[in-house]
């Protein structure tokens, strides 16, 4: 069995936000990784890498995530604009 090295921890806020914001989405809509990977057409491991703020996934991309949580895209935009704002607040 092969150990895994130090997981990889994202310091940009705006990339944190990213994922912070889709996982919030993906559980209200009642999605597990595997199915919202599925209806996107992508790897259930893009989807976590997203999430952890280790990827920095495309506009479209991020499009194509709103569309299978039926989210509005503007939305999920606006709440990772405001989780960005909360976290500076705090510093």
């Amino acid at each position: 069995m092969q150990r895994r090295g130090r997981q990889i921890q994202p310091t940009n806020l705006r990339r944190k936000a990213i994922g912070v914001i889709v996982c919030e989405f993906r559980k209200e809509a009642g999605f597990s990784q595997e199915r919202l990977s599925a209806d996107c057409g992508f790897e259930r491991t893009y989807i976590s890498r997203v999430e952890r703020g280790i990827l920095n996934p495309t506009a479209i991309r991020l499009w194509m995530i709103a569309d299978a949580l039926s989210a509005p895209f503007y939305e999920m935009v606006r709440r990772m604009e405001g989780w960005v704002a909360e976290r500076q607040k705090l510093r």
